[in-house]
C-alpha cells in the first residue's frame, strides 16, 4: 500500500507511556512510517529535527529515550546508522491503528507484503539483521525438564567440590 508512507502510526502502548515526551512519540510515528518498506530507518538526526521542527539535540536526546526503553534497536551498518522498530516490545494487539469494528483488510494485506518483503530482503543480506530481532519467537521462556535438571546438577557438582 503506496498511501502508508504518508501516515504517522503510533502504537497505543506508547501513546499511552508516559514517560515518553510528545517528541518521543512523534519520531518513533515519523520512525515507523520510514521503515515501511525497508524494516528499518536511516534517516538522520537532522531530517527528524526539519520534520518535526525541533533542534537536532531534541531528537537525538528522543532516540536515545526510545532505545533505553527498548522501543527501538540502533544498529550501525558500514558507518550508517540503521533504527529498527522493537517488535518483541510493541506487539501487534498493542499497535493496531484499526479498531475492532472497522474493516481490517487493509491492515492484513499491508503486513502480508512487508513480511514478503522482509523473507526476500533476509534471503540477500542474511547477516545484517540478527536472527532474534527478526523472529523474536525463539527467545521464548523453555523450563528444563527433570532429567535436564538433574544432568546440570551432576555437572555442577564437580565445581561445588573443587
Amino acid at each position: 500500500m503506496a498511501f502508508i508512507r504518508y501516515f504517522i502510526a503510533v502504537p497505543r502502548i506508547i501513546l499511552s507511556d508516559q514517560t515518553c515526551s510528545q517528541t518521543d512519540k512523534l519520531v518513533y510515528g515519523v520512525i515507523n512510517s520510514l521503515s515501511n518498506n525497508k524494516e528499518y530507518c536511516y534517516a538522520s538526526n537532522s531530517y527528524f529535527a526539519n520534520i518535526l521542527d525541533v533542534k537536532e539535540k531534541t531528537i537525538s536526546n528522543s532516540i536515545n529515550n526510545l532505545k533505553r526503553k527498548k522501543y527501538i534497536v540502533v544498529i550501525n551498518v558500514f558507518g550508517r546508522r540503521r533504527i529498527y522498530l522493537n517488535q518483541s516490545i510493541v506487539s501487534q494487539e498493542n499497535s493496531k491503528v484499526l479498531e475492532k469494528n472497522e474493516n481490517t483488510s487493509i491492515e492484513k494485506n499491508y503486513q502480508y507484503k512487508r513480511k514478503e518483503y522482509t523473507r526476500k530482503c533476509y534471503k540477500k543480506n542474511k547477516r545484517l539483521v540478527p536472527y532474534w530481532l527478526e523472529h523474536p519467537e525463539v527467545c521464548k521462556e523453555d523450563p528444563a525438564t527433570p532429567e535436564e535438571q538433574a544432568y546440570m546438577e551432576k555437572l555442577l557438582s564437580g565445581f561445588k567440590e573443587g
